[in-house]
């Protein structure tokens, strides 16, 4: 017990030297702002005077006992013990509790433009709004990075070292971003190679795999939309032939089919197998149109150019039985119309007597002044009687010649006129028979009527 006594008195005597600390009042000393006790309940080691419990532990980054936080006192990264606004969630000065003030809480201080609670379209999580630039990813804005300062859209051909470009939508551009970049690279670059599977200009598609350039029902193997007529055979989309021409009559059609093969394949309308053109199926696979002259003679008053249409129409069905009334027309002209007008001008298969006998292939060589043959016979193939003429006005090109037209087709007495053809000859004179000397008649006169078939 004496030992003891001694022992205390000496610690309150060490206590009373420290500099600020009196021990005025009993069982405690005040020592700055630490409290300190001054009796012998708290242990201490015998190495050190440290305490290791307790609120004078605040500040040492360790949560101890009675603390609830301990940040530290290093406040570089706004996170330590402190009663202010860093920004940063961080603890208060006495480690009781998290100061309640921080970017990120939802709730706005003076010192932040926003808090959303983190990145938002509108809100970057340091509680200051979007801009390309700040050096902030804020994925929620549409952003896909940011370099801040070193956003650039300059060419970059380390691509190694991206920056981020300055939308903040992807990388500065580069070979590998799947554009060509036609001034800075060239087919050594992935992004200009067709066959890579990545449409770049000047491509219109890519449809290739592994660097293979391929044909597809949509993309040719030279990385171009299909179209027949560019000299690319594409088979996926169904092409037989291209031979990059818009000659419709020769090997290849402007369809980019084949004829001759004896198969009947889209757009074809026959196809016999051989080469002989003008046969029963030309060699572009369109079928002969037939031509004939009327056996019966008529006067000038057909009922205009629609009434010697039907004429054909009734003579056509001896012709062809198969073929509709609205398939023929009469080679006929006056002020309303004329070939020009009413026929299909745009046909470059064979018309043919009903004998099969060529006359002319198409309309540019029907009306270029001659025929292969005389329109000598008539629609059961027989030969026409005389008056070997028949009703015309229409010059060789197929147009309107003059006025000389039977009143429009419609009049059958001695005046007025109707201009007529020759149908024993090859010449112009079968359309206007300029050499005779009664060209043109009276419209009373019996004269036959050319019937051309104008449809398939």
């Amino acid at each position: 017990m004496p030992t003891r006594h001694l022992q205390h008195a000496a610690l309150l005597a060490l206590l009373a030297s420290l500099p600020g600390c009196s021990n005025d009042s009993p069982g405690t000393t005040v020592c700055g702002t630490a409290s300190c006790s001054a009796t012998d309940t708290t242990t201490t080691d015998a190495s050190t005077s440290t305490p290791t419990t307790g609120p004078a532990l605040c500040g040492n980054a360790v949560v101890d006992p009675g603390e609830l936080c301990d940040d530290g006192d290093d406040c570089d990264d706004g996170v330590c013990n402190l009663d202010a606004y860093t920004g940063k969630e961080h603890c208060a000065a006495t480690c009781g509790g998290l100061y309640p003030n921080w970017c990120g809480d939802k709730a706005m201080q003076a010192q932040e433009t926003c808090d959303e609670g983190g990145n938002t379209p509108t809100c970057d999580a340091d509680c200051t709004p979007v801009e390309c630039g700040d050096g902030l990813l804020n994925a929620p804005a549409g952003e896909a990075c940011d370099d801040g300062p070193a956003n650039s859209d300059a060419y970059d051909d380390t691509p190694d070292q991206l920056a981020c470009n300055t939308t903040c939508t992807g990388t500065a551009p580069h070979c590998g971003d799947g554009i060509c970049q036609d001034t800075h690279e060239d087919a050594t670059c992935v992004d200009c190679t067709c066959g890579d599977g990545i449409t770049s200009a000047p491509e219109t598609c890519d449809d290739g795999m592994t660097g293979e350039p391929t044909d597809t029902p949509t993309c040719d193997a030279d990385c171009t939309a299909v179209e027949c007529g560019d000299g690319h055979h594409n088979p996926t989309t169904g092409e037989w032939c291209d031979d990059g021409n818009l000659v419709d009559t020769d090997e290849c059609r402007n369809n980019c089919t084949t004829c001759g093969d004896g198969d009947l394949h889209p757009g074809e309308e026959c196809d016999d197998g051989n080469d002989v053109d003008d046969d029963a199926c030309s060699n572009a696979c369109i079928k002969p149109r037939l031509v004939f002259v009327t056996s019966t003679l008529h006067n000038g008053a057909l009922g205009g150019l629609a009434g010697a249409d039907m004429q054909c129409a009734a003579a056509g069905m001896a012709a062809n039985p198969n073929l509709p009334a609205t398939a023929w027309r009469a080679w006929l002209s006056d002020d309303t119309g004329s070939p020009s007008t009413r026929f299909d001008t745009t046909f470059t298969g064979w018309y043919q007597l009903v004998d099969g006998t060529p006359i002319a292939k198409g309309w540019s060589d029907l009306t270029d002044g001659n025929l292969a043959a005389p329109i000598n016979l008539t629609e059961s193939a027989a030969a026409p009687v005389n008056p070997l003429n028949a009703w015309s006005n229409t010059s060789p090109a197929g147009t309107t010649i003059g006025t000389e037209h039977c009143s429009k087709w419609t009049n059958s007495n001695l005046d007025p006129d109707g201009r007529l053809g020759q149908v024993t000859t090859t010449d112009s004179a079968w359309t206007d028979a300029n050499g005779m000397v009664l060209n043109p008649t009276v419209c009373s006169a019996g004269l036959h009527l050319y019937c051309f078939q104008n449809t398939p």
